[in-house]
C-alpha cells in the first residue's frame, strides 16, 4: 500500500547559516554590552569649570544667584549620567579619557 500523504522533510539550516547566526548573534551581544553596561571612565575638570566661574563672579559678569544656579546645574549633570559612567577629575586620568559630552550651559 503506498501513501497519499507526503513525507515531511526535515528542513535543517546549513553550516554556513548556523555559522552566520553566531556570528550576528555574537556581534550584538558585544555591541550591546559595549554601548550600555561597560563602566566608562568620563574626566571633568571640576577645577577648570570652578576657576571659571569664580573669574566671572569677581568680574561681576555673574551674580552670586547665577553662580549658585551654575552649582546646581553641575550637579543635576552629574546625576543624569548614565549608570555606567563613572566621572573622575581630569587630574586623575592620565590618558585615554574622553573629553566628556559634560557641557554646563
Amino acid at each position: 500500500m503506498t501513501s497519499l500523504v507526503p513525507e515531511k522533510q526535515s528542513v535543517r539550516p546549513g553550516y554556513l547559516e548556523m555559522l552566520l547566526i553566531a556570528l550576528v548573534v555574537a556581534g550584538v551581544s558585544l555591541f550591546t554590552y559595549d554601548r550600555w553596561f561597560v563602566p566608562q571612565v568620563v574626566p571633568f575638570d571640576l577645577k577648570g569649570y570652578l576657576r571659571a566661574q569664580q573669574g566671572l563672579l569677581a568680574s561681576g559678569e555673574i551674580t552670586e544667584a547665577q553662580w549658585q544656579q551654575g552649582l546646581n546645574r553641575l550637579e543635576q549633570v552629574f546625576r543624569e549620567q548614565p549608570p555606567n559612567h563613572t566621572i573622575l577629575l581630569k587630574e586623575v586620568v592620565l590618558k585615554n579619557g574622553r573629553e566628556p559630552e559634560l557641557r554646563i550651559p
